[in-house]
């Protein structure tokens, strides 16, 4: 159990806007794009944003621990899936997040709901703020809390390895505004429905947040 709350607590703190207003900067432009297909390195990140040598440095690890820099062979490169990738792993987390649904609906979770619940207030905060990319953010801390409240490790840690940040941020591009006006109906049905006798109708609205946000299940 402590092995699965450390790596929730970890990945719902990672999983915000960073505070660090170049790193902040980097990471918008990368996921928008903007640095084509150059590679990446501590120096090239400390450039772009005029900053020194060790921030570079520590910026390119957090980076890379985030998700928005990638491996290629011999060098790094930045994190830009093309359509058909993100589509197949927009699919995978719904697929978890359907999954840990059904699961809650057999187990007491009473505990869990009032986090679930309060997440949930937030993205529904985050949305009417317009900001996709928080918004994003904060849809993915909720579903986080729903995966962990299951109780299974192997579960959480195959959702967190796809429910990287910068998946969030590419997810994020994609949404306008009826989008977020679309999930926020469902994550309110998705908090009225959770831990109850009805998980179908729940997790179909939170497959609908992923597949198609603008068109919730119970309109």
């Amino acid at each position: 159990m402590a092995k699965r709350i450390d790596l929730y607590q970890e990945a719902s703190k990672r999983m915000a806007i960073s505070p660090d207003a170049c790193m902040e900067r980097i990471r918008r432009c990368s996921i928008s794009s903007k640095f084509g297909y150059e590679s990446a390195d501590p120096a090239s990140l400390a450039a772009i944003v005029e900053m020194h040598a060790d921030w570079g440095a520590a910026a390119f690890a957090e980076l890379r621990s985030t998700g928005f820099i990638k491996t290629d062979w011999a060098r790094f490169k930045w994190y830009q899936p093309s359509g058909k990738e993100l589509d197949d792993k927009i699919a995978e987390l719904a697929a978890i997040e359907a999954a840990a649904i059904i699961r809650l609906s057999s187990m007491d979770c009473v505990p869990a709901l009032p986090a679930i619940r309060a997440l949930a207030e937030n993205f529904l905060e985050e949305a009417d703020g317009g900001d996709t990319i928080a918004a994003s953010l904060a849809h993915n801390r909720m579903m986080l809390a729903i995966v962990s409240a299951t109780g299974e490790l192997r579960l959480m840690e195959d959702y967190v390895k796809h429910a990287s940040v910068a998946v969030a941020y590419a997810v994020a591009a994609r949404l306008e505004a009826a989008d977020l006006e679309g999930m926020k109906r469902s994550a309110k049905v998705i908090v009225d429905l959770i831990g109850t006798t009805e998980p179908r109708d729940c997790a179909a609205e939170a497959v609908a947040m992923r597949l198609h946000p603008r068109e919730p299940v119970n309109a």
